[in-house]
Protein backbone atom coordinates (compact mmCIF):
# COMPACT_ATOMS: atom_id res chain seq x y z
CA UNK A 1 0.00 0.00 0.00
CA UNK A 2 1.71 3.47 -0.82
CA UNK A 3 -0.14 6.29 0.46
CA UNK A 4 2.09 8.32 2.60
CA UNK A 5 -1.28 11.00 3.86
CA UNK A 6 -2.85 7.94 5.06
CA UNK A 7 -0.22 6.76 6.72
CA UNK A 8 0.06 9.85 8.71
CA UNK A 9 -3.50 9.50 9.10
CA UNK A 10 -3.65 6.13 10.45
CA UNK A 11 -0.50 7.37 13.06
CA UNK A 12 -3.22 9.98 14.19
CA UNK A 13 -5.97 7.33 14.82
CA UNK A 14 -8.09 8.39 12.12
CA UNK A 15 -9.51 11.37 13.74
CA UNK A 16 -11.86 12.33 10.78
CA UNK A 17 -15.80 11.34 10.77
CA UNK A 18 -15.83 9.89 6.88
CA UNK A 19 -13.07 7.68 5.29
CA UNK A 20 -13.23 6.01 1.95
CA UNK A 21 -10.22 4.20 0.75
CA UNK A 22 -10.49 2.67 -3.18
CA UNK A 23 -8.74 0.48 -4.86
CA UNK A 24 -8.84 -1.87 -7.96
CA UNK A 25 -6.64 -4.71 -5.41
CA UNK A 26 -8.45 -6.41 -2.53
CA UNK A 27 -5.47 -6.93 -0.92
CA UNK A 28 -4.69 -3.30 -0.67
CA UNK A 29 -8.19 -2.65 1.45
CA UNK A 30 -8.13 -5.34 3.52
CA UNK A 31 -4.65 -4.35 4.60
CA UNK A 32 -5.65 -0.69 4.89
CA UNK A 33 -9.27 -2.13 7.15
CA UNK A 34 -6.77 -4.64 9.14
CA UNK A 35 -4.54 -1.37 10.20
CA UNK A 36 -7.74 1.11 10.90
CA UNK A 37 -9.18 -1.33 13.02
CA UNK A 38 -5.83 -1.57 15.15
CA UNK A 39 -5.71 2.57 15.15
CA UNK A 40 -9.50 3.15 15.75
CA UNK A 41 -10.42 0.75 18.59
CA UNK A 42 -7.18 0.18 20.17
CA UNK A 43 -7.95 -1.57 23.98
CA UNK A 44 -11.59 -1.51 23.40
CA UNK A 45 -14.02 -4.30 22.77
CA UNK A 46 -14.23 -4.61 19.19
CA UNK A 47 -17.59 -6.76 19.95
CA UNK A 48 -18.95 -3.62 20.85
CA UNK A 49 -17.44 -1.28 18.56
CA UNK A 50 -16.56 -2.26 15.43
CA UNK A 51 -19.63 -3.23 12.56
CA UNK A 52 -18.68 -4.42 9.02
CA UNK A 53 -21.62 -4.30 6.27
CA UNK A 54 -21.79 -5.05 2.47
CA UNK A 55 -24.10 -4.56 -0.36
CA UNK A 56 -26.62 -6.67 0.93
CA UNK A 57 -27.31 -5.04 4.06
CA UNK A 58 -29.81 -3.20 4.68
CA UNK A 59 -29.42 0.91 4.65
CA UNK A 60 -31.20 0.72 8.23
CA UNK A 61 -29.30 -1.78 9.69
CA UNK A 62 -26.09 0.21 9.05
CA UNK A 63 -27.62 3.77 10.03
CA UNK A 64 -28.71 2.33 13.11
CA UNK A 65 -24.73 1.27 13.77
CA UNK A 66 -23.99 4.45 13.06
CA UNK A 67 -26.10 6.03 15.57
CA UNK A 68 -24.81 3.93 18.58
CA UNK A 69 -22.71 5.30 20.92
CA UNK A 70 -19.60 3.42 21.64
CA UNK A 71 -18.89 1.33 24.96
CA UNK A 72 -15.59 1.86 26.48
CA UNK A 73 -14.23 3.64 23.60
CA UNK A 74 -13.88 7.64 22.55
CA UNK A 75 -15.26 6.47 18.63
CA UNK A 76 -16.71 3.00 17.10
CA UNK A 77 -15.85 1.66 13.66
CA UNK A 78 -18.24 1.52 10.93
CA UNK A 79 -17.13 -0.18 7.90
CA UNK A 80 -18.71 -0.67 4.60
CA UNK A 81 -17.04 -3.06 2.04
CA UNK A 82 -17.18 -3.20 -1.95
CA UNK A 83 -19.47 0.19 -1.83
CA UNK A 84 -19.05 0.19 -5.61
CA UNK A 85 -21.61 -2.73 -5.26
CA UNK A 86 -23.96 -0.50 -3.45
CA UNK A 87 -27.42 0.29 -5.40
CA UNK A 88 -28.10 3.44 -6.01
CA UNK A 89 -31.65 4.02 -3.33
CA UNK A 90 -28.85 2.10 -0.89
CA UNK A 91 -26.65 5.10 -1.10
CA UNK A 92 -29.40 7.65 -1.39
CA UNK A 93 -30.54 6.20 2.27
CA UNK A 94 -27.28 6.66 3.67
CA UNK A 95 -26.44 9.91 1.83
CA UNK A 96 -27.96 12.24 4.99
CA UNK A 97 -25.79 10.27 7.35
CA UNK A 98 -22.45 11.67 4.89
CA UNK A 99 -23.74 15.18 5.09
CA UNK A 100 -23.63 15.59 8.69
CA UNK A 101 -22.07 12.27 10.20
CA UNK A 102 -21.46 11.54 13.94
CA UNK A 103 -18.11 12.31 15.76
CA UNK A 104 -18.47 9.27 17.70
CA UNK A 105 -18.34 7.22 14.72
CA UNK A 106 -15.48 6.51 12.36
CA UNK A 107 -17.18 5.63 8.92
CA UNK A 108 -14.64 4.36 6.44
CA UNK A 109 -15.99 2.87 3.22
CA UNK A 110 -14.00 0.48 0.91
CA UNK A 111 -14.56 0.72 -2.92
CA UNK A 112 -12.75 -1.09 -5.51
CA UNK A 113 -13.82 1.99 -8.03
CA UNK A 114 -12.90 4.93 -7.27
CA UNK A 115 -16.18 6.68 -5.77
CA UNK A 116 -18.34 9.95 -6.60
CA UNK A 117 -19.11 12.61 -3.73
CA UNK A 118 -20.34 15.55 -3.41
CA UNK A 119 -17.35 18.50 -3.03
CA UNK A 120 -19.18 19.41 -0.05
CA UNK A 121 -18.66 16.12 1.97
CA UNK A 122 -15.95 16.10 4.85
CA UNK A 123 -14.71 13.07 3.13
CA UNK A 124 -11.26 12.28 3.17
CA UNK A 125 -10.67 9.87 0.06
CA UNK A 126 -7.46 7.68 -0.13
CA UNK A 127 -6.58 5.41 -3.59
CA UNK A 128 -4.52 2.70 -2.54
CA UNK A 129 -1.95 1.12 -4.84
CA UNK A 130 2.19 0.49 -5.73
CA UNK A 131 3.45 2.00 -8.29
CA UNK A 132 5.99 -0.10 -10.70
CA UNK A 133 9.05 1.62 -9.29
CA UNK A 134 7.71 0.57 -6.16
CA UNK A 135 6.40 -3.22 -6.82
CA UNK A 136 10.17 -4.40 -5.91
CA UNK A 137 10.60 -2.78 -2.27
CA UNK A 138 6.79 -3.49 -1.10
CA UNK A 139 7.02 -7.09 -2.63
CA UNK A 140 10.32 -7.30 -0.44
CA UNK A 141 8.49 -5.68 2.86
CA UNK A 142 5.69 -8.67 2.55
CA UNK A 143 7.96 -11.43 1.96
CA UNK A 144 10.12 -10.37 5.06
CA UNK A 145 6.74 -10.10 6.97
CA UNK A 146 5.82 -13.59 6.17
CA UNK A 147 8.76 -15.20 6.84
CA UNK A 148 10.81 -15.16 3.54
CA UNK A 149 13.88 -13.89 3.05
CA UNK A 150 15.02 -13.21 -0.68
CA UNK A 151 17.90 -11.41 -2.21
CA UNK A 152 17.45 -8.66 -4.61
CA UNK A 153 17.96 -11.10 -7.64
CA UNK A 154 14.75 -13.34 -6.11
CA UNK A 155 13.00 -10.23 -6.11
CA UNK A 156 13.48 -9.24 -9.47
CA UNK A 157 12.78 -13.11 -11.03
CA UNK A 158 9.54 -12.74 -9.17
CA UNK A 159 8.14 -9.23 -10.43
CA UNK A 160 9.55 -10.45 -14.18
CA UNK A 161 7.25 -13.90 -13.89
CA UNK A 162 4.38 -12.32 -12.46
CA UNK A 163 4.15 -8.52 -13.50
CA UNK A 164 2.02 -6.51 -11.31
CA UNK A 165 -0.21 -8.97 -10.77
CA UNK A 166 -0.53 -8.78 -6.98
CA UNK A 167 -2.83 -11.95 -6.24
CA UNK A 168 -0.21 -14.08 -8.34
CA UNK A 169 2.76 -12.37 -6.34
CA UNK A 170 1.28 -13.38 -2.49
CA UNK A 171 0.66 -16.85 -3.62
CA UNK A 172 4.02 -17.46 -5.04
CA UNK A 173 5.59 -15.83 -1.90
CA UNK A 174 3.73 -18.32 -0.02
CA UNK A 175 4.99 -21.26 -2.66
CA UNK A 176 8.48 -20.04 -1.30
CA UNK A 177 7.94 -20.26 2.54
CA UNK A 178 7.92 -23.73 2.13
CA UNK A 179 11.48 -23.74 1.33
CA UNK A 180 14.56 -23.37 4.04
CA UNK A 181 16.95 -20.55 4.08
CA UNK A 182 17.49 -17.51 1.79
CA UNK A 183 15.35 -17.74 -1.08
CA UNK A 184 17.56 -16.85 -4.40
CA UNK A 185 16.56 -16.56 -7.69
CA UNK A 186 17.77 -20.19 -8.47
CA UNK A 187 14.68 -20.92 -5.92
CA UNK A 188 12.60 -18.81 -7.25
CA UNK A 189 12.81 -20.38 -10.92
CA UNK A 190 12.84 -23.86 -9.43
CA UNK A 191 9.59 -22.69 -7.31
CA UNK A 192 7.94 -21.25 -10.87
CA UNK A 193 9.29 -24.44 -12.76
CA UNK A 194 7.69 -27.12 -10.54
CA UNK A 195 4.82 -25.59 -9.68
CA UNK A 196 4.25 -23.72 -12.56
CA UNK A 197 0.26 -25.34 -13.12
CA UNK A 198 -0.83 -23.72 -10.00
CA UNK A 199 -0.65 -20.15 -10.61
CA UNK A 200 -3.89 -17.82 -11.42
CA UNK A 201 -3.76 -17.67 -14.76
CA UNK A 202 -3.61 -21.59 -14.91
CA UNK A 203 -6.45 -21.60 -12.83
CA UNK A 204 -8.56 -19.23 -14.85
CA UNK A 205 -7.29 -20.55 -18.58
CA UNK A 206 -8.46 -23.99 -17.11
CA UNK A 207 -12.02 -22.46 -16.22
CA UNK A 208 -12.53 -20.35 -19.17
CA UNK A 209 -11.44 -23.78 -21.62
CA UNK A 210 -14.10 -26.36 -19.42
CA UNK A 211 -11.40 -27.88 -18.06
CA UNK A 212 -13.30 -29.45 -15.10
CA UNK A 213 -10.27 -32.50 -13.65
CA UNK A 214 -7.83 -29.57 -14.15
CA UNK A 215 -9.61 -26.79 -12.39
CA UNK A 216 -10.35 -28.19 -9.48
CA UNK A 217 -6.66 -30.48 -9.25
CA UNK A 218 -5.35 -26.96 -9.39
CA UNK A 219 -7.51 -25.51 -7.09
CA UNK A 220 -6.73 -27.99 -4.63
CA UNK A 221 -3.27 -27.55 -5.09
CA UNK A 222 -3.47 -23.89 -4.46
CA UNK A 223 -5.22 -24.45 -1.33
CA UNK A 224 -3.59 -27.23 0.69
CA UNK A 225 -2.22 -26.53 3.68
CA UNK A 226 -2.58 -22.75 3.83
CA UNK A 227 -5.61 -20.77 5.30
CA UNK A 228 -5.22 -17.59 3.85
CA UNK A 229 -5.20 -18.81 0.33
CA UNK A 230 -8.76 -18.34 -0.46
CA UNK A 231 -8.26 -15.00 -0.14
CA UNK A 232 -5.26 -14.71 -2.47
CA UNK A 233 -6.98 -16.88 -5.23
CA UNK A 234 -10.28 -15.65 -5.27
CA UNK A 235 -7.96 -11.71 -5.26
CA UNK A 236 -6.30 -13.26 -8.06
CA UNK A 237 -9.21 -14.63 -10.23
CA UNK A 238 -11.24 -10.86 -9.68
CA UNK A 239 -7.91 -9.53 -11.24
CA UNK A 240 -7.71 -11.66 -14.06
CA UNK A 241 -11.48 -11.37 -15.00
CA UNK A 242 -11.79 -8.07 -14.76
CA UNK A 243 -7.90 -7.92 -17.25
CA UNK A 244 -10.34 -10.49 -19.16
CA UNK A 245 -13.21 -8.33 -19.56
CA UNK A 246 -11.34 -5.20 -19.71
CA UNK A 247 -10.28 -6.77 -23.18
CA UNK A 248 -13.62 -7.58 -24.09
CA UNK A 249 -14.82 -4.52 -24.14
CA UNK A 250 -11.83 -3.16 -26.32
CA UNK A 251 -12.58 -5.77 -28.72
CA UNK A 252 -9.46 -7.60 -28.39
CA UNK A 253 -7.57 -4.26 -28.40
CA UNK A 254 -4.43 -4.17 -26.21
CA UNK A 255 -4.88 -1.76 -23.86
CA UNK A 256 -1.71 0.40 -23.08
CA UNK A 257 -1.27 -0.64 -19.15
CA UNK A 258 -1.81 -4.54 -19.54
CA UNK A 259 1.14 -6.34 -19.63
CA UNK A 260 2.07 -9.03 -22.48
CA UNK A 261 1.77 -12.33 -20.86
CA UNK A 262 -1.83 -11.45 -19.51
CA UNK A 263 -2.67 -10.16 -23.07
CA UNK A 264 -1.09 -13.57 -24.54
CA UNK A 265 -3.33 -15.84 -22.24
CA UNK A 266 -6.42 -13.93 -22.19
CA UNK A 267 -6.84 -13.40 -25.96
CA UNK A 268 -7.39 -17.05 -26.90
CA UNK A 269 -10.57 -17.14 -25.24
CA UNK A 270 -11.99 -13.52 -26.50
CA UNK A 271 -15.05 -15.03 -28.17
CA UNK A 272 -15.91 -16.67 -25.46
CA UNK A 273 -17.73 -14.31 -22.89
CA UNK A 274 -20.40 -11.53 -23.58
CA UNK A 275 -21.96 -9.13 -21.05
CA UNK A 276 -24.43 -11.32 -19.26
CA UNK A 277 -21.64 -13.57 -18.85
CA UNK A 278 -19.00 -11.31 -16.88
CA UNK A 279 -22.15 -10.07 -14.94
CA UNK A 280 -22.64 -13.76 -13.58
CA UNK A 281 -19.18 -14.19 -12.84
CA UNK A 282 -18.27 -10.81 -11.28
CA UNK A 283 -21.81 -11.71 -8.58
CA UNK A 284 -20.54 -15.34 -8.44
CA UNK A 285 -17.18 -13.72 -7.39
CA UNK A 286 -18.81 -11.52 -4.93
CA UNK A 287 -20.72 -14.53 -3.42
CA UNK A 288 -17.79 -16.17 -3.05
CA UNK A 289 -16.08 -13.49 -1.12
CA UNK A 290 -18.82 -13.61 1.52
CA UNK A 291 -19.20 -17.17 1.68
CA UNK A 292 -15.54 -17.10 2.87
CA UNK A 293 -15.56 -14.19 5.17
CA UNK A 294 -18.61 -15.54 6.77
CA UNK A 295 -17.96 -19.77 7.09
CA UNK A 296 -15.83 -21.64 8.84
CA UNK A 297 -14.83 -23.76 5.75
CA UNK A 298 -13.57 -21.14 3.28
CA UNK A 299 -12.67 -23.92 0.60
CA UNK A 300 -16.01 -25.14 0.26
CA UNK A 301 -17.26 -21.39 -0.64
CA UNK A 302 -14.06 -21.79 -3.23
CA UNK A 303 -15.41 -25.27 -4.32
CA UNK A 304 -18.81 -23.62 -4.89
CA UNK A 305 -17.33 -21.14 -6.84
CA UNK A 306 -15.95 -23.07 -8.93
CA UNK A 307 -18.56 -24.83 -9.74
CA UNK A 308 -20.46 -22.19 -10.85
CA UNK A 309 -17.37 -20.83 -12.94
CA UNK A 310 -17.35 -24.12 -15.30
CA UNK A 311 -21.06 -24.41 -15.48
CA UNK A 312 -20.94 -21.02 -17.02
CA UNK A 313 -18.22 -22.36 -18.75
CA UNK A 314 -20.49 -24.94 -20.60
CA UNK A 315 -23.08 -22.30 -20.97
CA UNK A 316 -20.84 -20.61 -23.76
Amino acid sequence: MSNKALQKDLERGLPDPLYCFWSEESFFLEEALSKAVKTVIAGSPEEFNLDIFYPSSAPQEILDALITLPLMAQRRLVVIKDYHQFSKPAVNALTPYFAKPYETVCLLILSQKKPKFPSDFRWKIYPLSIREAELSAWLKMVSKEKGVQMTDDAIASLVEFSGHDIGSLLMEVEKLKLMDGKIGSKEVASSISNMREYTAFDLTDAITAGQNTKAFRILKAVLSGNASQPTIILGALNWHYKQFYLLWRNKGKKPIKMRENTYTALRKHLTSLNEENFCYIFQCLHEADLGIKSSGRPEIAMEALLIKLLKQGRAY
